[in-house]
């Protein structure tokens, strides 16, 4: 009988665990129909607006945290004015363990058919964190993405994922010397996806 309920259990259980369902909303915007968050389907390009294609295929600009929050806050796209930097938790919520990501295919922890391109090979070659597996000590870290959030009792440390590993970190605005200084004239750059709605 327990073995029953057990079963009874685990069978009512899985329809909660399937998978998150996403609508096309456009070219560039897509709706997680599990948070009502409509999402940039490309990360930014060099003109401040997302990456125009429907793959993604495209220059992926990289921007200081303060450059994320103002660009995204001033992003008018898709019919939207309501964009802003996504807090850590939006971020994960987009999240999708679904593979080992390799240097040959499947590239990033999230849905590919939905987010194109997140993370490239080309991300990965230029960024030290594939070595190291989750910080980034470059100046410029292509899989990383910025997050609207601070580090709790941190007004300096930033939490962003890497999209390649999945992994969630903080960092600082600065790269840091050996002695753990800021380099004021180093500031960090990051991938930056928006996020709009309730």
């Amino acid at each position: 009988m327990k073995k029953l309920i057990v079963f009874l259990m685990i069978i009512t259980a899985v329809p909660l665990l399937g998978e998150k369902i996403y609508r096309v909303l456009s070219r560039g915007a897509i709706l997680d129909k599990s948070t009502g968050l409509v999402w940039t389907r490309c990360p930014l390009s060099t003109d401040n607006k997302p990456i125009y294609d429907f793959n993604c295929k495209g220059t992926k600009k990289i921007y200081t945290w303060a450059d994320a929050k103002n660009v995204c806050e001033g992003l008018v796209y898709e019919g939207r004015s309501d964009w802003r930097l996504p807090t850590i938790r939006e971020l994960q919520s987009i999240v999708f363990f679904h593979h080992n990501p390799t240097t040959t295919s499947n590239f990033s922890q999230v849905v590919e058919q939905v987010f194109p391109n997140a993370v490239t090979p080309s991300d990965i070659s230029n960024d030290y964190s594939a070595f190291w597996g989750v910080y980034c000590f470059a100046d410029s870290c292509y899989q990383h993405y910025w997050s609207s959030t601070n580090r709790a009792g941190f007004t300096d440390l930033i939490w962003a994922i890497n999209f390649h590993t999945g992994v969630v970190q903080w960092d600082s605005y600065y790269q840091k010397d050996w002695g753990g200084n800021d380099m004021l004239d180093k500031p960090k750059r990051k991938s930056v996806r928006c996020v709009a709605g309730p």
